[in-house]
């Protein structure tokens, strides 16, 4: 009996083994798929190119994303009277700031070209 029983272990580990050792086989012969080709800076709240322009005053996703570039490049830091996704005051001063430093037009807004320059890597 207990031989029986060392040979239906042994001959589970047998299968067990070689079961691991197919997929580890199969997965290594398949390349793993690459990652999403990004062509510049993204925080991830708004994918488009290039998104609508944001206003002082505007609200939302796309306010997110701008403020997190605008920390990037500047340094902008949400607040309690400006949390991460309005643009006021102090959204407006950081895209005039990073407007200058690229040589755009000093506006306030970020604009498509604004957009251009927040995302470039």
């Amino acid at each position: 009996m207990d031989l029986l029983r060392t040979r239906a272990v042994a001959s589970a580990a047998l299968t067990v083994s070689l079961l691991l050792g197919s997929a580890a086989a199969a997965s290594a012969a398949t390349p793993e798929p690459a990652g999403p080709v990004l062509t510049g800076l993204s925080c991830g709240f708004d994918g488009r190119t290039p998104p609508p322009p944001v206003t002082p005053g505007d609200k939302g996703r796309t306010v997110m994303e701008a403020r997190c570039l605008l920390t990037f490049w500047t340094g902008l830091q949400a607040t309690e009277e400006e949390p991460r996704d309005s643009f006021g005051p102090d959204a407006e001063e950081a895209t005039r700031l990073f407007q200058v430093r690229r040589g755009l037009s000093e506006t306030g807004t970020v604009d498509a070209a604004t957009w251009t320059e927040l995302r470039h890597s």
